[in-house]
């Protein structure tokens, strides 16, 4: 008695609710955590470790040159207004040893 049109309405209709059955099901509620360190930055350890705290929004890092072994250390000034990082200057440690001993 029904034609074509009202048939294939009709699959589809079921169609419909066997997908939202699924839907309802598999789709339930998932929590999702993210993790993040207490000071809010997503640091690699490593760097942290060769982080150096000079006072009043500077810092040095350290860093060395694995064929050289010679360390250096880059000199960054931190604006708390702006969030900005600003990199002052990078200085060899064996100069400055040389200074200090002098």
């Amino acid at each position: 008695m029904l034609n074509e049109t009202d048939k294939e309405l009709r699959r589809i209709r079921i169609a419909l609710v066997f997908i939202a059955i699924i839907i309802l099901i598999s789709g339930g509620a998932r929590t999702v955590t993210i993790d993040q360190d207490s000071n809010g930055g997503d640091f690699n350890p490593e760097y942290r470790a060769n982080m150096v705290p000079l006072g009043d929004g500077y810092f040095g890092v350290l860093t060395s040159d694995t064929d050289n072994i010679e360390q250096t250390m880059r000199v960054y000034f931190f604006d708390k207004e702006t969030k900005k990082f600003t990199f002052i200057r990078e200085n060899d440690l064996e100069d400055i040893d040389g200074q200090s001993e002098e």
